[in-house]
């Protein structure tokens, strides 16, 4: 088997069809009609581009249904919209991690050092995810 395509040139391929999109935003669909490149290179363009957009000055990649994903420079608003989305869906998978892993676990072995650790531990990280996806 052959190397596929390197991420960096998907990532430059969907920053080039944002920046000329903008302000508007893109599908998945139609960022795989603008750069002709599969819907997995797509999703390996749009990870490896927001790993790199800070370091290169570019403002960060959002998405939401409305719009797609954006880049947008002067849109607060929007990142902060995208990043309480981002910690409500992490704060709802914590919370179904401790409600079915770490609760039975701790029913049974209630006095195990590690389980009470780990309890207290997940209660804080769920806590700040539920501030963070509720501030205003």
């Amino acid at each position: 088997m052959g190397q596929g395509v390197p991420a960096h040139v998907h990532a430059e391929a969907i920053l080039s069809a944002l920046l000329e999109a903008r302000p508007a935003g893109l599908t998945i669909a139609q960022l795989m009609s603008a750069t002709e490149r599969t819907c997995a290179q797509v999703h390996t363009g749009l990870r490896h581009l927001r790993k790199v957009a800070a370091a290169k000055g570019l403002p960060p990649v959002t998405w939401d249904r409305r719009w797609g994903y954006r880049m947008l420079d002067d849109a607060p608003e929007v990142c902060i919209g995208y990043e309480r989305a981002f910690f409500e869906t992490v704060h709802h998978r914590v919370e179904n991690f401790i409600a079915g892993t770490l609760l039975p676990h701790q029913k049974k072995t209630p006095n195990d050092p590690y389980i009470r650790t780990v309890m207290a531990q997940m209660g804080a990280i769920e806590s700040t995810l539920q501030l963070l996806a509720s501030l205003e």
